[in-house]
């Protein structure tokens, strides 16, 4: 779990997420989804004003180097609507395990992905460039 001062959502960011979330449940109603962990998410984070937000934040559209920590391999992605996500060319979901490990963190921060298969990977924020605007969800 976070702490409050460790995460940074955008309004926007925060209004998408909730809404990402509730066409994703409806889309795929059999399919798992992360609604846990975007409710731990949005208890922990602190919203901020959109022109608030520091440019290494990690929003919706953000490009972000990171790697598990203690790892030597690091891996750039671009954090993505669900319907846009292309995990082969680097844009991931940001309702993934990867996604909501990431969004809200800055350069630096550690965090934890639950991923599928019950094992939690710890994740190293190498770098990360926020969008100039905040993406659009798919219609």
């Amino acid at each position: 779990m976070a702490h409050v001062l460790d995460l940074l959502l955008s309004n926007s960011d925060a209004e998408m997420l909730r809404r990402l979330l509730a066409d994703h449940r409806r889309a795929n109603p059999s399919e798992p989804d992360g609604s846990d962990r975007v409710a731990e998410l949005m208890l922990d984070a602190r919203f901020v004003a959109d022109d608030a937000v520091p440019a290494d934040c990690i929003g919706l559209g953000s490009t972000v180097t990171y790697r598990a920590d203690g790892g030597t391999e690091y891996r750039t992605v671009t954090l993505v609507a669900p319907a846009s996500a292309e995990p082969s060319a680097g844009r991931i979901s940001v309702l993934s395990p990867i996604g909501l490990a990431l969004i809200g963190r800055r350069r630096g921060a550690v965090s934890e992905a639950a991923l599928p298969n019950g094992r939690v990977m710890k994740l190293r924020v190498l770098d990360a460039a926020r969008a100039r605007m905040p993406l659009k969800a798919a219609a």
